[in-house]
């Protein structure tokens, strides 16, 4: 009998060490599949706050610069920046704090330290003087109160249609530069030979 119980511990060892194993191996196999998952799986980060049809100022030495508003903000504390969607307007404010140009957009993105933006999707900007400019795309420099695109443009006044490549301006759009100009216009233009 003696014999007959030590096979039997032999086999019940053996029994439970494939036992183990498979459990072991079964643990190794769900966590690695866990963990790809994880991976494959980006965690959505949300917003540090939300508003609704709200207002950002942006100054310059104290003076108010421009104003604006979305229909919805979210401000992202740690990536620095500030998401504006559901329609986006800003008034821009020259040295002497009347409005000089009004800009809309689809959304924009404001970078909190520098207090510059990005518009994008049917950009237009119409200043006090008539001027109106289309982009796709338009970056606000406020530490040097310019409007930049380097995507393609279209200016209209009363008397001219000019198409560029890209455009760097006051938000005035009275002194802009042009690259790759190119429309009709009434202006006479001065070409001095050096």
């Amino acid at each position: 009998m003696t014999a007959l119980i030590k096979c039997g511990n032999y086999q019940l060892k053996t029994i439970r060490n494939i036992f183990v194993f498979l459990l072991i191996a079964l643990f190794s196999f769900y966590c690695t599949d866990f963990e790809k998952e994880e991976e494959a799986t980006p965690i959505e980060e949300y917003p540090d706050q939300e508003s609704w049809d709200n207002n950002i100022y942006f100054s310059r030495e104290g003076e108010r610069r421009a104003v604006v508003n979305a229909g919805y903000i979210a401000k992202y504390n740690n990536k620095k920046y500030t998401i504006l969607k559901e329609g986006v307007t800003v008034h821009f404010f020259g040295d002497d704090g009347t409005p000089n140009s009004v800009l809309t957009s689809e959304e924009g993105k404001v970078y909190d330290d520098r207090q510059d933006m990005t518009a994008t999707g049917n950009v237009i900007v119409k200043s006090k003087n008539g001027t109106i400019l289309y982009s796709d795309e338009l970056y606000w420099e406020n530490k040097e109160g310019k409007i930049i695109s380097n995507v393609p443009v279209k200016i209209t006044t009363e008397t001219d249609t000019l198409f560029g490549d890209t455009f760097k301006s006051d938000p005035d759009l009275i002194d802009y530069e042009i690259t790759n100009a190119r429309g009709t216009s009434e202006k006479t233009i001065s070409i001095d030979e050096e």
